[in-house]
């Protein structure tokens, strides 16, 4: 039985993506190996955390109960996959689409991630992952076990690693596994205020071809980064450049911020 770190599982509603508004139980998964500069999950790269939280009442057979984002519990880490899958259990609910999968990075736990998607399976739910793709290696081993997988390109300018160039090659290689194993699959790419088109031409082009949904989303700027915020007419120009190469393009903002849930 694998062993692992999660920093939170919580029974919400997906915010990004074509999946949005979709309920699904989130295992936040510890530990990324990217620095974007965008990130909201700062809390979520350290690799090792001594506790896991668990929002909502589990067990409460109320829906309400257990999505109830005030009432918390701490577990400690590492946890099993067996006590894992107790709590998905414990936060099932009529409406649920699928577990979500994300982090920090859940590719940092590939063997324990596998073993957790595996059993949930056999509970006869839907795995769905959301992952920067930075490693093939270790997607290419879980694959087999999810049914959607939203996968990450990043950009230049995002800053998430020190080599581009391997770390694109390993997310384009991710989304052609996905793609060819029959993954619903997600590709999203978030776009800051000057973005370039040659770097989305770059994607789109590498991206011909494959079964797949190009989904670009606007970064979610604060107080303090409001002007790396791109306007309406940006968004526009890029869908349509995009549009250009790929035949299933949509622009989708991080829809739980707006509702105020994680």
């Amino acid at each position: 039985m694998k062993s692992g770190y999660i920093t939170e599982l919580f029974s919400s509603f997906q915010g990004e993506g074509p999946y949005v508004g979709r309920r699904q139980i989130f295992i936040r998964f510890a530990g990324c190996p990217y620095s974007c500069f965008y990130c909201d999950t700062q809390s979520a790269k350290e690799s090792k955390p001594s506790l896991c939280t668990v929002f909502g009442n589990a067990g409460n057979n109320n829906s309400f109960g257990k999505a109830f984002l005030s009432k918390k519990r701490f577990f400690e880490n590492p946890m099993s996959s067996h006590f894992v899958l107790e709590l998905l259990t414990k936060l099932r609910t009529p409406d649920l689409h699928s577990v979500s999968y994300t982090g920090g990075e859940p590719l940092f736990s590939a063997a324990f991630v596998k073993e957790i998607a595996k059993g949930a399976r056999e509970m006869h739910l839907k795995n769905y992952i959301e992952t920067n793709g930075y490693s093939a290696r270790a997607f290419a081993f879980i694959a087999d076990h999810f049914d959607f997988a939203s996968i990450d390109i990043k950009l230049k300018r995002h800053q998430a690693s020190t080599d581009y160039d391997k770390q694109y090659k390993n997310e384009l290689e991710c989304i052609k596994i996905s793609a060819s194993r029959g993954l619903e699959t997600i590709v999203k790419v978030v776009v800051i205020k000057g973005t370039a088109i040659e770097e989305i031409e770059e994607i789109c082009k590498d991206l011909v071809g494959l079964n797949i949904k190009f989904v670009l989303q606007p970064v979610a700027g604060d107080s303090a980064q409001r002007d790396i915020v791109p306007g309406m007419k940006e968004l526009f120009a890029i869908s349509e450049f995009a549009g250009a190469f790929l035949p299933d393009v949509m622009v989708i903002p991080q829809v739980h911020k707006m509702l105020c849930i994680p």
